[in-house]
């Protein structure tokens, strides 16, 4: 058997309704892949491409959801292969300020004339640092009533803000992975959140999060940061950039 291209076993579950379209899906993500800074039509190649591409990304019948499920059923497979699964979270933000045509955006900054999506996903990576998928990703707009309110954050529940991205996306990490993987989740100081800390969580799940408050612990020092500067240097990694 011929083997499948690697866009073809990566997709291997995708189900848009149609074989025409789960084809046409494998045939976009070979192309952009293969030139990610190339416009759309640049990494097409041809006119005809260009077009079916835009068609099926404005088609009714397909939703994002549709698309990134077969990808993160392969993220899941490949995950098996190990004992412990590094689930990394963080947001990102999409800038379609330039592209005044779209519609559905949001302000993604303290300027409401600067508009776009706001992305939050969860990167699975091994131990050693290999990349495994994504295995659950959220995008919204924000609303731009909402903005100029965030000095009333502390007023609110965390459900209501969007700080419950963190805790949502941490369970549906548990819900993606086998329950015989371990998995640690990792965020920036953004997840220093009390509600992530206090929610309910499989005893194979853990959080590796990188504080901002101060908070109180349960340690003789009584503060976080305090309580951090008494504790003995247990490893040390270094990394060379260029």
């Amino acid at each position: 058997m011929k083997e499948l291209r690697w866009a073809a076993q990566e997709l291997r579950y995708a189900n848009l309704g149609d074989a025409r379209r789960n084809k046409r899906l494998v045939k976009i993500v070979e192309d952009l892949a293969a030139q990610p800074n190339e416009s759309i039509p640049t990494a097409c190649g041809n006119w005809a491409a260009t077009k079916a591409t835009y068609n099926l990304w404005k088609s009714p019948r397909i939703k994002p959801d549709d698309i990134r499920l077969s990808h993160q059923i392969s993220t899941v497979e490949r995950s098996q292969e190990h004992s412990v699964v590094l689930a990394i979270q963080d947001t990102t933000d999409l800038n379609f300020t330039h592209h005044p045509s779209k519609k559905g955006m949001g302000p993604i900054s303290s300027k409401p004339m600067v508009t776009g999506l706001k992305v939050h996903s969860v990167l699975a990576v091994s131990t050693l640092g290999v990349p495994l998928g994504v295995l659950h990703q959220q995008v919204w707009a924000r609303n731009p009533q909402e903005v100029g309110k965030r000095h009333t954050r502390r007023q609110r529940q965390t459900a209501d803000k969007e700080s419950q991205c963190w805790l949502s996306a941490s369970v549906a990490t548990e819900l993606a992975l086998p329950e015989d993987i371990e998995v640690v989740t990792i965020a920036d100081r953004e997840a220093d959140i009390y509600d992530l800390f206090a929610m309910t969580r499989q005893r194979r799940s853990h959080l590796l999060i990188r504080g901002t408050h101060n908070r109180r612990v349960d340690h003789q020092a009584k503060y976080l940061h305090a309580s951090m500067s008494k504790r003995q240097l247990r490893d040390c990694h270094h990394y060379c950039t260029s």
